[in-house]
């Protein structure tokens, strides 16, 4: 019986998935708009005097404690994939998710995470639909966590009195969270019987992805320890962001502006939902009696930090990609995969550990 997850079937005719096309360049312009519009609204000269005043350490504080979570990401990425033969290691894995997090800012609809799938199979030599698998359990897992924590922020903060922009992120938060989960018994319920009419192709597919999409059981405390720790250090580097402007908040209103504005980043016509994070997070910040030039200068440097940076690392990735031994699609043309070279010649021997 072929094993489904053998790098040598091909999948998609050996092609990379269709990042830069029109779709993209559309999302972009889309999203230069936005921020141009957006900018007419920030004051530079107070937001200048803003980050004058504040606490840089607190700053760098902030940023150390949102990239960190890419390397813990990629631990809990590999241990989803424990049940596999994988061929990378936790550090790799790091990499390879702050990679495809770095092209996600660039694309529309989340189709970072479909190229993260073919990261793994040429660098790791898993199965795209193995590894797509995987990446859904752990999109489900993160967003029952950011609905439930942004629901009972909201529902502390607000009570009977909740905004209505905030009822519609928590109702699009928790859309997300079911269409995921739904997704996931769907495949639960092929596990039954895929239908034979598929071609073979597909049913191999469906049988590569549904083996991702499960970690064996005992991989499910470190899966949730790393989940965590992931969720401690996004509420924290926002905390001291805050704080590095002297904005003192509780725990419940850091929850609140942690997680609301990430339900924003689904948003699907703009890469990562540029510009509506943007607006999100300001108007949370409004919602919780942050003044609206504060709010601005928050605002700015949080996208600064989060997203602009990210961009500005993940490229100087990319050109340094030989060095770190990072493959990505210039470095594996799609023939070569589609040819059947086996992982020889597209994993490099690594500590699996």
């Amino acid at each position: 019986m072929t094993n489904p997850n053998h790098t040598n079937v091909p999948e998609n005719g050996g092609k990379t998935p269709a990042l830069w096309g029109w779709h993209t360049l559309l999302s972009l312009g889309i999203t230069i708009v936005v921020f141009i519009v957006l900018a007419t609204y920030v004051d530079i000269q107070h937001l200048w005097k803003e980050l004058n005043a504040s606490n840089k350490w607190l700053l760098l504080l902030a940023g150390l404690s949102h990239y960190a979570t890419y390397p813990v990401r990629g631990m809990r990425w590999k241990y989803s994939l424990r049940h596999l033969q994988v061929r990378c290691s936790k550090a790799r894995f790091g990499l390879l998710v702050f990679f495809y997090n770095f092209v996600d800012n660039l694309v529309p609809a989340k189709l970072g995470d479909l190229y993260a799938g073919h990261l793994a199979r040429i660098n790791c030599g898993i199965r795209r639909s193995s590894a797509l698998g995987s990446i859904l359990f752990l999109r489900t897992l993160d967003a029952w966590v950011v609905f439930g924590l942004a629901a009972m922020a909201s529902w502390y903060l607000f009570k009977g009195s909740m905004p209505a922009s905030v009822t519609w992120a928590l109702i699009i938060g928790c859309m997300f969270a079911v269409v995921a989960t739904v997704v996931m018994l769907v495949f639960v319920l092929l596990k039954r019987k895929v239908p034979g009419w598929l071609p073979e192709t597909i049913r191999k597919m469906i049988e590569a992805f549904r083996s991702g999409m499960w970690p064996k059981p005992k991989e499910l405390i470190p899966i949730s320890a790393l989940t965590m720790v992931i969720w401690i250090l996004e509420i924290a580097w926002v905390f001291l962001l805050a704080l590095a402007f002297n904005l003192r908040f509780n725990t419940v209103e850091t929850v609140f502006l942690t997680m609301i504005p990430l339900i924003a980043s689904a948003f699907p016509i703009t890469p990562a939902g540029a510009g509506v994070v943007d607006l999100t997070l300001f108007t949370c910040l409004r919602v919780i009696g942050v003044s609206s030039p504060l709010a601005v200068s928050v605002t700015v440097v949080n996208r600064f930090i989060d997203y602009w940076l990210h961009i500005l690392l993940g490229a100087l990735t990319w050109t340094m990609r030989k060095h770190i031994g990072l493959r990505t699609w210039k470095d594996v043309p799609p023939e070569t995969v589609k040819n059947g070279y086996t992982e020889k010649t597209l994993v490099e021997k690594e500590d699996v550990t």
